[in-house]
C-alpha cells in the first residue's frame, strides 16, 4: 500500500492496481489487487467459512449503513472512520444468534439495544469527555416524544473542549433501527421494516456561550408515530455536542468535527 502524493489524484482501479481516497487521513491510497477470483470464492469447499463470515460481514455492514443514515444529522460530530465501529457492533449483536444457521444469523438489535450505546462514534473525542453525564432523558408515555433536560447547564463548568470555545450547543436525534435478516426468496439482507432511516427526528438549541450563567436545557423531539408501533425495531436517543471556536459579528460559526456525539439512550417494546 502506498500514499499518492503527485498532483494527479484519481479514484478508481487499472490492471491490478486500485486507488481510493482516505477522509481519515485526507490521503489518496494505492494498494494493490490480490485474492481469489469471484468464481473461486463462490465453489472451492476450502473457503465455505469464508463464504459464511463474508455473508454475515454484509449483513452487519448493511445494518450499519442504515443506523450510519438515520442519524445524517449528527455525522459532522462523528469520527470519519466510525463506521467501522458501527460495523463491528453489529457483528456482536449478529453472534448472539444462537438459533439459526452460521452464515444466516439476523443482526437482532431488537433483543440487544442497549449494545447500541456502547458504539464509538468518536473516538478522539468520546461525547463523555465533552459534556458532563448530568443529563436525564424520557420517553412519554404516547411513546412518541422523547426529552432531554439538563437543570442549571453551566457551560465553562460542563461543556469542554481542548481550546476554550466561544459558543456551544446541543443536538438530541430520535431515531428507529430494524432488525436485518437474511430473505431466501430474493437471497439478500433485508431490515424487517423499510425506510426507518428516513423518519428520524431532531431538535437543537440554541448557541450558549461560554461562561458561568446556568443555563435551563429542555429538548423535546416527536416520532410521526410511537415507538415499537412495528415489530423488530428498537428506538435510539442520540446527544450531540457542537463547540463554536470563533464568531462572526458575535454570531458563532461551527467547524466539522469540532464536538461529539453518541447514542445515549435505547429502547425496545
Amino acid at each position: 500500500m502506498s500514499k499518492i502524493k503527485s498532483p494527479f489524484k484519481f479514484i478508481g482501479s487499472f490492471g491490478n492496481m486500485r486507488c481510493y481516497y482516505d477522509p481519515a487521513t485526507d490521503q489518496y491510497i494505492m494498494a494493490g489487487k490480490g485474492g481469489y477470483t469471484r468464481e473461486q470464492f463462490l465453489t472451492l469447499k476450502s473457503l465455505a467459512e469464508n463464504r459464511k463470515n463474508a455473508s454475515e460481514f454484509g449483513a452487519s455492514s448493511h445494518w450499519a449503513s442504515l443506523l450510519y443514515d438515520s442519524l445524517t444529522a449528527l455525522k459532522h460530530l462523528m469520527h470519519p472512520r466510525c463506521f467501522n465501529k458501527i460495523t463491528s457492533k453489529g457483528k456482536f449483536i449478529l453472534r448472539q444468534d444462537f438459533t439459526s444457521t452460521p452464515g444466516f444469523r439476523s443482526v437482532a438489535v431488537s433483543k440487544e439495544p442497549q449494545a447500541l450505546t456502547e458504539i464509538d462514534f468518536n473516538e478522539r473525542h468520546p461525547l463523555r469527555s465533552v459534556i458532563r453525564e448530568n443529563y436525564a432523558i424520557s420517553l412519554s408515555e404516547d411513546k412518541k416524544t422523547v426529552t432531554l433536560t439538563i437543570p442549571e447547564f453551566v457551560t465553562a463548568r460542563d461543556a469542554w473542549w481542548g481550546n476554550k470555545y466561544y459558543a456551544v450547543r446541543i443536538y438530541v436525534v430520535v431515531a428507529q433501527t430494524a432488525d436485518m435478516v437474511y430473505n431466501p426468496v430474493t437471497e439478500k439482507w433485508e431490515p424487517v421494516v423499510d425506510g426507518l432511516e428516513l423518519i428520524s427526528r431532531k431538535v437543537v438549541s440554541g448557541w450558549m456561550f461560554y461562561n458561568s450563567e446556568p443555563n435551563e436545557v429542555n429538548l423535546s423531539v416527536s416520532l410521526d408515530d410511537p415507538a415499537f408501533s412495528l415489530p423488530g425495531t428498537a428506538v435510539v436517543v442520540a446527544v450531540g455536542v457542537e463547540f463554536s471556536l470563533k464568531a462572526n459579528n458575535g454570531e458563532p460559526l461551527p467547524e466539522p468535527h469540532a464536538g461529539s456525539m453518541a447514542i445515549v439512550k435505547s429502547f425496545n417494546a
